[in-house]
């Protein structure tokens, strides 16, 4: 997995996930922090409307327009359903770029929509989830997920013979089972993500804003505390990284 992020509160907060060219919120300056990499990107999805997530859609969607790279390359930007401060964006750049060179296309979506990225034996999905920042937006969290293939419990420790019969004679349907591993969990700007939205994701993106929660004044995004406390009860066990606490670079191979 290789991701890039950049996060600096009430400034600009944004993820670009590689494997799958999604780029997770869209801050002021991400399209020239990104540079060519922003014609790569073939998926937005916002978690919600506010500046520092959503003003940086002005850069990309003109870059992608006007400068050297592949300008015919499609646009989709995914959004949480009826957040009012992203159709006004949506109306802005529609004025201002009415002669794009690609498709730019909105999608609206509501907790547990599904958006497919990859077919195949493995195929990935991204899977929306409700998250909770201020009382008049709606917001949105999103998992990477891939679904794979492993031995059915019960014939854990089965010799090898007895399997190998199993699948001659039934297929390999009969010893096998699919299941749903989360790659990637992003949460934006979130009160404590409720565990069962991200369990046993293998990275999670937790807002935390506060180191003490002595020091919110109002029931908006996580501290430290509730952060890992959350990653604990998800039983993740892989990278946790923690945007909005302070400037925050990261470029993780």
């Amino acid at each position: 997995m290789r991701l890039l992020i950049y996060s600096k509160a009430l400034y600009a907060s944004w993820v670009y996930y590689s494997p799958d060219r999604i780029l997770f919120d869209c801050g002021e300056g991400a399209s020239s922090i990104l540079g060519n990499k922003a014609f790569a990107i073939r998926r937005v999805f916002l978690s919600h409307g506010h500046a520092d997530h959503i003003a940086g859609l002005v850069g990309l969607v003109n870059i992608r327009n006007n400068a050297l790279g592949d300008t015919e390359k499609e646009l989709t930007v995914y959004y949480p359903k009826g957040n009012y401060l992203i159709s006004e964006m949506m109306a802005f750049l529609a004025k201002t770029n009415r002669r794009l060179n690609y498709d730019l296309e909105w999608v609206p979506l509501e907790a547990g929509d599904r958006v497919e990225l990859l077919a195949g034996q493995m195929p990935r999905f991204i899977e929306a989830f409700p998250t909770v920042h201020v009382d008049n937006e709606t917001s949105l969290g999103y998992n990477v997920v891939e679904t794979r293939h492993r031995l059915k419990p019960e014939l854990a420790g089965a010799p090898e013979n007895e399997i190998v019969a199993r699948v001659r004679a039934d297929g390999k349907e009969s010893v096998s089972e699919d299941y749903d591993q989360k790659l990637f969990s992003y949460g934006g700007d979130s009160v404590a993500i409720k565990p069962a939205y991200v369990a046993e994701t293998e990275t999670l993106c937790h807002d935390t804003t506060f180191l003490d929660e002595r020091d919110r004044k109002e029931y908006k995004h996580a501290s430290l505390r509730e952060a890992i406390a959350c990653a604990r009860e998800a039983g993740q066990e892989g990278a946790h990284l923690l945007p909005h606490l302070e400037p925050l670079q990261v470029e993780d191979p």
